[in-house]
């Protein structure tokens, strides 16, 4: 897919997969209905990285703690790639991405209303340019009940030729 040009800021993360069009995060959305069963959510547990194994590379695996903090447990080696950072083990609030808290209120959501959200981003690339990506945050559970994990995935929207020329700063 080519870079677009983008007027206005993405919206905040949504309940509604409505203008997702990645076919594999539509495949991990499937994957997690099929582990929720009749549940809210499923257990991590019920997560079998064996199942989704080409997806890995752009999985992220994220800790939400109470009081409420994100701690990214898990980052896949494509999402390594492209930010050029291994942000495993850091919390969401010492990065420099969610500077505006979008991100925060996602996760917030996503724990709050116990649903998958999803999302859109953007930055800039040469000239008025800009990337694109697809997101899914997909709600689990150690216990059952509290939403305290969540598996996630980007998908970057364009080729990996663009990638390797096009990265963030």
């Amino acid at each position: 897919m080519e870079a677009q040009k983008v007027s206005e800021p993405f919206p905040d993360f949504s309940l509604t997969s409505d203008f997702i069009t990645s076919d594999p995060i539509q495949r991990l959305f499937s994957y997690w209905l099929s582990r929720r069963g009749q549940r809210h959510v499923p257990l991590r547990t019920d997560i079998d990285p064996g199942d989704i194994r080409d997806l890995l590379p752009n999985i992220v695996m994220v800790d939400i703690e109470a009081p409420f903090r994100v701690r990214y447990r898990l980052v896949g080696t494509k999402v390594v790639d492209f930010n050029r950072l291994d942000f495993t083990g850091r919390y969401l609030d010492e990065l420099r991405w969610d500077v505006d808290g979008r991100y925060t209120r996602a996760y917030r959501l996503l724990a709050e209303a116990r649903q998958p959200t999803f999302g859109i981003d953007a930055w800039p690339l040469a000239g008025s340019m800009t990337g694109r990506s697809e997101v899914v945050m997909l709600p689990l559970s150690t216990d059952g009940e509290r939403v305290d994990r969540c598996l996630s995935m980007e998908d970057f929207m364009f080729s990996e030729h663009e990638m390797s020329h096009h990265r963030p700063g």
